[in-house]
Parts: structure tokens; sequence; C-alpha cells
């Protein structure tokens, strides 16, 4: 039964009797194998025990190479498309994830709902990805990685819970597939940088300079919108962006006003900026 073998030992149904056969559709419990089968692994009898070996080893096998497939390549996430970010595409962040699942058809339900997700800015690479309950060992690994626990159906043990407080470990658990996925959201969210979005409030066309050196003074005529004493501007000359500061004066003939409302004429002073 997966990476298990062994010769049975033992078989005990429901009410505790002791069967030495058991056919189809008949539940028992048994007793023999090297270690404990995923939920949802197939249970296969054969001729005998080198054979049964031979089986187990495959199966290992075959999890190891998808464990390191997956640690090395990861399974691309990414939150690249929400609104106000516009990082560059060589801007990838990585969050190292322990998945464990209470069946194996589960387990393959949230990876795909994962996978189907954007893919452009962060990695989410699975260190662990397997069927069973959190355990420390998963604690343990998740602390020296820095990586979070997803749960998903399946309840982390109170000795578990406390081990993950005390090392800083975060575990996310639920029994519904898209609060796991949204939980997994927020925290690609929070890997990327802090973007500044600048919104457009105003616009206004230079008609005259005055003053000289790095005293001069920019005469325009609100266009669009308003322009305010603690606007951030950029001076577009010929379509190109000369420059992007801060507003320093405004002024209206001699007084200093807090804003220009569309349609009047003002003086706008730049101290970083004299070649209006």
């Amino acid at each position: 039964a997966g990476t298990g073998y062994g010769r049975v030992k033992s078989m005990v149904d429901a009410s505790g009797e002791q069967k030495s056969e058991v056919a189809p559709s008949f539940a028992v419990q048994m007793v023999g194998l090297n270690n404990v089968p995923s939920a949802g692994d197939a249970f296969q009898v054969v001729e005998d025990e080198q054979k049964a070996r031979e089986m187990a080893e495959k199966e290992l096998d075959k999890e190891r190479k998808l464990r390191l497939s997956e640690q090395s390549s990861g399974s691309y996430f990414s939150v690249g498309s929400f609104e106000g970010y516009d990082g560059s595409e060589n801007d990838l962040k990585i969050l190292n994830v322990i998945l464990r699942a209470g069946a194996s058809g589960s387990l393959e339900a949230i990876k795909g709902m994962l996978r189907d997700l954007p893919q452009e800015k962060v990695i989410l690479r699975y260190l662990t990805s397997a069927t069973g309950e959190i355990s420390l060992s998963d604690v343990d690994q998740a602390s020296t990685s820095d990586a979070h626990i997803i749960g998903f159906d399946v309840t982390p043990s109170e000795e578990v819970l406390a081990s993950a407080k005390q090392a800083g470990v975060q575990i996310y658990s639920s029994d519904v597939i898209y609060n796991l996925v949204q939980d997994v959201e927020k925290v690609m969210l929070g890997l990327l940088d802090d973007v500044e979005v600048l919104d457009q409030v105003g616009e206004a066309e230079v008609l005259a300079v005055f003053g000289s050196n790095k005293s001069k003074v920019a005469g325009c005529k609100v266009t669009e919108g308003v322009v305010q004493n603690t606007s951030r501007i950029q001076v577009v000359r010929k379509k190109k962006t000369v420059f992007e500061g801060d507003v320093t004066s405004l002024r209206i003939v001699k007084e200093d006003v807090s804003e220009v409302l569309e349609g009047s004429e003002c003086g706008i002073g730049c101290e970083e900026f004299e070649f209006w």
C-alpha cells in the first residue's frame, strides 16, 4: 500500500473479531506494514514479500523525484496582475510551503487551484506536499526553511499549534478550499514590495517662465482638474518626462494659495527644477 509493505499479522473487524480472510468491500484494521500508508493509496495483495518490497520501493522513488521536482522548479503563482502592482518581470519572490491534506484527491484539488492562478511575480514552492496530519516535524521543517504550513481538511493538534507558535511558524488550516486559496493570496501579496501609484488629479500648461536661476517660476494655466500646493508633478516635454518632484510654491499673482482650479492661471515653483 503506497510506500509500505509487509506480511499480514492480524486483521480485526469493526466488532473487534479477528479475521483470517476478507472479502471485497469488507473493512478491517490490519497490522503488518512497515509504515503507515497515505489516505487514498491502493492496497494490493501480491505473491511474496520480495515482490511487495519492489513495488513499495518504486512508489518511494516516485515520491522522491516528485518532491525534488517541486523543490527545484516550484509551482508558480502570481499576484502581479493585482491592481497597483507594476514590478519588474525579473523581481521574483519565493514562498516556501508545506502542504498537507486529508486525502490524495483533496491534495491534488488544492494544488490544481493554485496552479490555475496567474504565474508571473511570485513562486510558490512546495517543500512537502502529502496527505496526513500536520506533524511536529512539519513545524520543525517550516521553522528552518522559513515556510508556511497549509492544511486542507486536517486539524492540527494542540501540541502542533503550541510548537508552531513557539517557533513563529504560521499554520493555515481549513476544510474550505477557497478559504485556503485566499489565505495564500494574502501571504503572496505580503511578499511584494510596496509600489507608489500616482493618481493624476490635474494638468496645466506652461505659458511663460519668470525669474532667473533657481528662482524660476512657471506661469501656467490649469487645463484640467486641480493643482495643489502639496501636489507631486511631472514636467512633460515632447511626450517625455523631464522632471518629477514636489511643488514648493503655488501662487495666484503674489498670493500663496492651497489650490488652483481648472481655467485659472497661477505660478508654480519647484526648488529642484529650473529648466521650465
